[in-house]
């Protein structure tokens, strides 16, 4: 079972994805101590509303119920795709797979590892062919033993039923803050999630993508090939 498979279980059935984390996944304390943060963002969140009846700070209220609409298109958009996670990594691959911007004027790819994208060395690229690549890195991280762990470890708090309103709420709320850190980091791919209406995912998968979108602006700026031996080594995929 994937990453996509863990997200849609937390919407169709919290007891089935109770089991999960009850086999070892993450252990109590950590669980209890994520579950903190969980209602302590929902109660930040509760607070923000109060700029609603505030008149100088209606463009706050207007962003946070943008934000939930935005939240309950994302939610959709888990029926939409067979595999959103892995769509997400895939949106992300092909915002820098674009030969121009990674120093690739003649259009080859050079040196692509034949086991991911099963094509040969210096073979003309069109865009069917980046998409092939972007694809298939997309794939073997969603189904990635790192990725579905973090997803997991997201998902599987319990709560008593008295704070599960401020749980689900505060779970909006880190969403929300992620998709707003995303488009700071990188407003190319953000716009991409947003196009897709799965911005607000973006949250489960960001201790994985944000450190990986980090790392090729600093080091592998016009250098798939580079960023690609990088994510093969380090990511083990």
């Amino acid at each position: 079972m994937q990453a996509s498979d863990y997200l849609r279980m937390k919407f169709q059935s919290e007891r089935q994805l109770a089991v999960y984390g009850q086999q070892g996944v993450i252990s109590t304390w950590r669980a209890i101590k994520e579950i903190g943060t969980d209602i302590y963002a929902g109660v930040e969140r509760v607070s923000w509303y109060s700029s609603c009846v505030i008149p100088g700070y209606r463009d706050v209220c207007q962003e946070l119920i943008a934000e939930e609409k935005r939240m309950h298109r994302s939610v959709l958009s888990l029926y939409r795709y067979r595999n959103v996670i892995s769509h997400m990594f895939r949106l992300y691959f092909e915002t820098i797979i674009d030969d121009s911007k990674n120093g690739n004027p003649s259009g080859r790819v050079r040196s692509v590892n034949a086991k991911i994208t099963k094509v040969a060395d210096h073979v003309m690229t069109g865009r069917a062919m980046r998409l092939a690549i972007a694809l298939s890195l997309a794939n073997a991280l969603a189904a990635s033993e790192l990725v579905t762990r973090v997803v997991i470890e997201r998902l599987s708090r319990r709560v008593p039923v008295i704070v599960l309103a401020f749980q689900l709420i505060g779970t909006d709320q880190k969403c929300a803050l992620a998709a707003r850190r995303l488009k700071q980091l990188d407003p190319e791919y953000y716009q991409a999630l947003y196009q897709a209406e799965i911005e607000m995912l973006y949250y489960f998968i960001e201790p994985v993508l944000a450190g990986l979108i980090k790392h090729y602006q600093m080091h592998f700026l016009n250098d798939f090939q580079g960023f690609h031996n990088y994510i093969k080594e380090v990511l083990h995929v």
